[in-house]
């Protein structure tokens, strides 16, 4: 069945085109009489409007894009999801891009952008871009720097990390290794080996480092460097959870009892996502950092100018069965 046209709802009321459309953007210079027409009309009619072309001619879409990596990591995953309940409650949709490891991607959803399909992005990148790419976009990052005028949102990396290899430390550890995938973008994660290796030195230890760039599923490769030196060490400083949980998985096919043998603290965060309970971590407030780049991400939209470029939220320590 064809749809009635706004043509026909303005002929149907006695009024013109552009007399119609003030009233369903509730023109304040429509007259009541006039505005009571042409809504009798449209209920005659059951003329729907046109909201896509209404948000166009706004040029607004009440729509804020997550730009991710992958979506198949666990804290990816309930990053989304907790953006998407902060979105929701302040009357914005959703659009979600998983970039592929590929910067072409990330450009191409960065022209979207510009193009107004969406009115700002909460932007994840492993990639380097250039400054002059995000150019007049309401743009907010989490751990990633991307420029000086994009507000930033990360977990206390540096000082959380720190609590964690001091633990290690107070649980009888001596030879504790780092295993981490490290990011290529300049990012705050980076502060967890700068941390790692300042307690270690601080507490005359020696540092052991595998920290390396690898795309998301390749885990196990740094998983096994690290356990093709297993006596040499006591203790592992985990820095992301699907590096722990891969871990944690291969040290059970390897019959390695934990803590007995080898203790572990983990960075990241929600297990239960990844199906790993009771290590030891230090839990990223996933839900208030999302909360705050939904927030930080309205007022750059609104031209809003009071917040802070740089958001950082500690992480809390959850004591599992992976430390003695």
């Amino acid at each position: 069945m064809r749809s009635p046209t706004i043509k026909e709802v303005a002929a149907r009321s006695g009024v013109g085109i552009g007399t119609v459309s003030r009233v369903l953007n509730d023109s304040p210079q429509i007259s009541e009489s006039t505005r009571q027409k042409v809504m009798k009309a449209i209920e005659e009619l059951h003329y729907v409007p046109n909201v896509a072309g209404k948000r166009l001619s706004q040029s607004r879409s009440n729509v804020i894009a997550v730009v991710v990596p992958v979506i198949n990591h666990p804290f990816f995953a309930k990053l989304v999801e907790e953006i998407e309940l902060a979105a929701d409650q302040k009357g914005y949709s959703l659009l979600v891009a998983s970039s592929q490891h590929r910067i072409e991607k990330e450009q191409e959803i960065l022209h979207r952008l510009a193009q107004k399909q969406a009115d700002g992005a909460i932007f994840v990148t492993h990639y380097e871009h250039q400054e002059n790419d995000f150019k007049n976009l309401a743009i907010v990052t989490i751990d990633r720097h991307l420029g000086n005028d994009i507000p930033i949102v990360s977990s206390n990396n540096y000082e959380a990390t720190k609590q964690g290899v001091r633990y290690l430390i107070e649980k009888g550890c001596h030879k504790i290794a780092f295993l981490g995938t490290r990011a290529t973008q300049s990012s705050e994660v980076t502060l967890r080996e700068k941390a790692y290796r300042e307690v270690m030195e601080e507490n005359g230890l020696e540092s052991f480092v595998i920290n390396k760039d690898v795309e998301h599923g390749q885990e196990k490769v740094l998983v096994d460097e690290l356990l093709a030196n297993r006596d040499h060490i006591d203790g592992i400083f985990v820095s992301g959870c699907i590096l722990a949980n891969t871990l944690f998985n291969r040290l059970k096919a390897l019959h390695i009892k934990v803590p007995e043998e080898l203790q572990i603290v983990s960075y990241d965060g929600d297990f239960s996502i990844s199906k790993l309970e009771n290590i030891t971590t230090l839990e990223q407030p996933i839900k208030e950092m999302a909360e705050k780049c939904v927030e930080l991400l309205i007022k750059i939209m609104e031209n809003k100018n009071d917040y802070e470029k740089v958001n950082i939220l500690d992480c809390r320590f959850v004591k599992g069965d992976t430390t003695k």
